[in-house]
């Protein structure tokens, strides 16, 4: 009989062979492409978590900034507070040596009075008086200044000249300002200043010898003939000059009292005593710029820069004229006073009565 052909299989060994090689080819991409893949994502989340350390470093460093400016102002609002209490307790040691000041000065006032009628009676006991060369009318109604002693051979007068030596109060002076030149000379504050230098040079030694220098914006003496020289007392052509001199200055201007302090150091012959004639602060300063509108403070600045320079062996006698809305020029004066050895007057609005 004729065999019959056996049908041969499907899936053959070979063809299994393929697909499974097929499937490992697969599979083994799969586990490349899965092993890749997860490097990636290391890569990535390594960038990531450098990022987040890098943002909580910058974090961290801001928190410990801000710890340290929380630290910082504590402190300063710490220094702050102690700065205002030592103000505070500043400010009312000042107030209670203004009101020592105040009480000195009514007491010295009342001594004056004592010692005019003393004197008076003096005067009227005298039978025979030397002429004195010095223009004063009505002798017998001179005044005293209690306190106040001009001694030495050489005796300097610097006499204020600015805008303020026409009125009491700013406003005044300022008013006065726009005025003519002669208004501003007949003032009552002016004419009471020319009386001073009058009474003052009268009151001198008979042995003594004196100069006159204005200050403003500038210092400069007020005989231009007797820059260098000094004038003698008994020398009563020359003081006639002076006083004529003073009668035609015109007070207008700011007042640099450290410039004026400066001329004085740069005489050729030093003064034994300074009398200074002022009615408060200077308003201006070469070691400080002044604007347009000068303060309080900048005044009191001003002052220091002028005391500064004051030479300390020359006693610095002031007369200190009224002047509202300066409430610290008595007590700065009066240490400049306490620092020289020297004295401070602010006298009755009657003296000098020599009319």
């Amino acid at each position: 009989m004729r065999r019959k052909r056996r049908s041969a299989p499907i899936f053959s060994v070979s063809f299994l062979d393929c697909i499974c090689c097929g499937f490992g080819g697969v599979l083994l991409l799969f586990v490349l492409l899965a092993g890749k893949q997860r490097n990636l994502q290391e890569q990535q989340m390594a960038k990531i978590r450098e990022v987040v350390g890098q943002y909580e470093f910058n974090v961290k460093t801001k928190e410990e900034s801000i710890q340290t400016l929380e630290m910082q102002a504590k402190e300063r609002e710490g220094r702050s507070e102690e700065l205002e209490l030592s103000n505070n307790v500043t400010m009312e040691e000042l107030t209670e040596m203004e009101q020592q000041l105040a009480l000195l000065m009514r007491s010295e006032s009342e001594l004056q009075k004592e010692l005019e009628l003393l004197l008076a009676e003096k005067e009227a006991l005298a039978t025979t008086e030397i002429p004195d060369p010095v223009p004063i009318p009505n002798v017998k109604r001179r005044q005293y200044l209690t306190g106040f002693q001009m001694e030495g051979q050489y005796i300097l007068f610097l006499v204020r000249a600015s805008g303020s030596m026409v009125g009491n109060t700013i406003e005044e002076a300022i008013e006065l300002q726009s005025k003519s030149d002669e208004e501003k000379r007949a003032s009552k504050k002016w004419k009471r200043v020319v009386d001073s230098v009058r009474w003052l040079i009268s009151s001198l030694p008979q042995d003594s010898a004196f100069q006159v220098m204005m200050f403003a914006e500038e210092t400069e003496p007020l005989l231009a003939t007797h820059s260098i020289d000094w004038i003698a007392r008994d020398d009563g052509e020359t003081i006639r000059e002076v006083i004529k001199a003073l009668e035609a200055v015109v007070p207008k201007g700011g007042a640099n009292l450290e410039r004026a302090f400066l001329e004085v150091r740069g005489m050729s012959s030093v003064p034994d005593s300074l009398i200074l004639l002022t009615d408060g602060l200077p308003t201006q300063s070469d070691s400080y710029a002044s604007g347009e509108f000068v303060s309080d403070e900048d005044r009191v600045r001003f002052f220091n820069a002028a005391a500064r320079v004051a030479a300390g062996d020359i006693p610095v006698n002031t007369i200190l004229y009224p002047l509202e809305g300066d409430p610290a020029s008595p007590f700065l004066f009066w240490q400049l006073a306490d620092k020289t050895k020297g004295a401070l007057v602010s006298p009755a609005p009657s003296w000098p009565d020599i009319r």
